[in-house]
């Protein structure tokens, strides 16, 4: 059976958890030759490759750390080796670090934003020289709507992904008359282990409309949209998946 994807190379950083893994098995389940990027926990990233493989689709593991440019330099060359391209790339990798600015400690702002800004950056530099190269790709940033409103407590979170919006409406004028598509998703809260240390659930779910946390898999359903032809005039857009949170 053919899918959405097939014959092409798909690149997912954060791959082993959350929203990363309903992207790698989404776009895997779709005909999608996957490679995802997972920088610590390699029991999470061997069970991921696992379930994707029993169910007959391919999935590779890549352990790289993506604020270091030396490994994504190494990551992203030993895919297009494998490969000859990357039709696809998908920065959903990210951490936080919560507190009041003031108790935040410069680290806490380093490690966020090398992880979440400076990671995208990493990987989408070496990614797009082999897009170029093809003339064809799709790059899409996971951003968050903390990087639309202001959150308290999460004043580097917020600004790490308000700066991948930024970094995705420049990118996708630049490149965007080589043929390559650069768009942003904000997921709102959606069920992850990131949201379970969230408190006050109950108070947030009564703010949004639909009543309920999303769901990686309807994340993954939009960052699906975004890859395909379905879209194809889309470019340097932010994608909001809240629920309504928002509105």
């Amino acid at each position: 059976m053919s899918g959405k994807f097939d014959n092409q190379v798909i690149v997912v950083t954060g791959g082993n958890r959350g929203i990363g893994k309903a992207i790698v098995k989404a776009f895997s389940k779709e005909g999608g030759k996957v490679f995802f990027i997972y920088s610590k926990n390699v029991d999470e990233a061997e069970t991921v490759v696992k379930q994707v493989r029993d169910e007959g689709c391919f999935c590779e593991m890549i352990k790289c750390n993506i604020t270091n440019q030396k490994e994504c330099e190494h990551a992203i060359t030993s895919i297009i080796k494998q490969t000859g391209k990357i039709d696809v790339l998908i920065n959903n990798a990210g951490i936080t670090k919560d507190g009041i600015m003031l108790m935040q400690s410069s680290d806490d702002w380093k490690s966020v934003m090398d992880v979440n800004f400076f990671g995208t950056y990493n990987i989408t530099r070496q990614v797009i020289l082999n897009m170029i190269k093809n003339r064809c790709g799709n790059i899409i940033n996971v951003s968050s709507v903390a990087g639309l409103h202001g959150v308290a407590g999460q004043t580097n979170y917020c600004s790490s992904k308000a700066a991948i919006i930024g970094f995705t409406k420049a990118l996708s004028r630049e490149i965007g008359g080589k043929n390559i598509r650069v768009n942003a998703i904000a997921p709102g809260y959606i069920e992850t282990d990131m949201t379970d240390s969230i408190p006050n659930r109950d108070i947030i779910i009564k703010n949004i409309p639909q009543k309920r946390y999303g769901k990686p898999e309807e994340v993954a359903s939009v960052a699906m949209f975004l890859a395909s032809g379905e879209s194809s005039y889309v470019n340097g857009a932010t994608i909001v998946i809240d629920g309504g949170y928002t509105a």
